[in-house]
């Protein structure tokens, strides 16, 4: 039986059924697009950005699914999480041209509607991206980075979309459902679904999400890249941090290490793209992270937090990822 609370979720990995800290919820209009995030705890600033297809209750969910941020577990810091437009309880419009560098832009206008001059940004998948972005461009908003599963796109805009994500908008256009997707980057580890439980799972994944606007999001991902030079004058502290299976984590980090060369990097034994963030060792190594660098620590004895073992993840998040993914492992 699932737990009833999930504290900032399988992320920071403290699972409890104790009552909530007050979350607030708030909405804001980023250039005529409405952006949905959930607010938790006080202090430095910490936004969490999540990864395509996803919302913010990556980060901390209850029994229902719904968004729970807990940050009582991790003092000292305001945990806000963001639904990325195209997802979540955000506007989704259905224009590529609404997404890529807008998304990124995004998480500074929610700076600027908090009112906040600098935050700790921490983005998974696609949030790496976005906040890779937000480094290159606006380097004097990040106090630092904690890029989970995937490394900032480096070099200039590309021609062609992702062939997964290509596939995933081809289908979307079709109509013809997205079984065939969900067959072509199923786990290698899993035994192929048959043709009817492909659609089934695809039903259960992408059914009640806007997949237009998803596929908009997604091929908008060409758009995001920086160029080197420019993230390497962004000097914030930073984190790589991903799964030793999860091999496109890997060649990206590798090369971003080359422009980040102050960066650290923390790789988790046995895990994948999609099992990462469930691993106690994401969740330890992000609070530390957090801790080492929060400004207003800095003086004070350092301490440990203490964490609950997290819940296993059940068979479908397994396959699915807590993005309710089908496994892709790159975005």
């Amino acid at each position: 039986m699932m737990m009833s609370v999930i504290r900032l979720g399988l992320v920071l990995g403290a699972v409890a059924i104790a009552s909530m800290a007050v979350a607030t919820e708030g909405f804001f209009n980023s250039k005529g697009v409405k952006i949905r995030y959930v607010s938790a705890g006080e202090g430095e600033a910490v936004v969490l950005v999540h990864g395509w297809m996803g919302d913010s209750s990556m980060w901390g969910r209850d029994a229902a699914g719904n968004t729970k941020l807990d940050a009582s577990a991790v003092p000292g810091f305001q945990f806000i999480a963001l639904d990325c437009r195209g997802h979540g309880k955000s506007d989704k419009p259905h224009d590529e041209r609404q997404y890529g560098p807008e998304m990124a832009e995004d998480i500074v206008r929610l700076l600027d509607h908090l009112k906040i001059k600098k935050a700790h940004l921490v983005g998974y998948s696609m949030g790496a991206f976005l906040i890779g972005m937000v480094a290159a461009k606006h380097p004097e908003r990040v106090l630092s980075l904690v890029y989970g599963g995937q490394a900032p796109i480096l070099g200039q805009p590309r021609k062609a979309s992702v062939p997964e994500v290509q596939m995933f908008a081809d289908l979307v256009k079709s109509g013809k459902g997205l079984g065939a997707y969900v067959t072509a980057f199923y786990p290698p580890d899993k035994p192929k679904p048959t043709p009817q439980q492909a659609d089934a799972i695809a039903q259960f994944l992408y059914g009640k999400k806007d997949v237009e606007a998803l596929a908009a999001a997604g091929l908008s991902f060409k758009n995001l890249a920086v160029p080197a030079e420019a993230l390497g004058k962004c000097k914030a502290p930073a984190l790589f941090l991903y799964g030793e299976k999860d091999l496109d984590a890997q060649a990206s980090v590798e090369a971003a290490m080359k422009v980040v060369s102050h960066g650290e990097v923390k790789v988790i034994p046995g895990a994948d793209h999609m099992s990462a963030p469930a691993h106690a060792m994401f969740g330890a190594s992000l609070i530390k992270f957090l801790q080492d660098h929060a400004t207003s620590l800095r003086d004070k004895p350092s301490h440990q937090t203490r964490l609950p073992t997290p819940r296993p993840l059940c068979p479908v998040e397994r396959r699915a990822g807590p993005f309710l993914r089908a496994g892709l492992p790159s975005l």
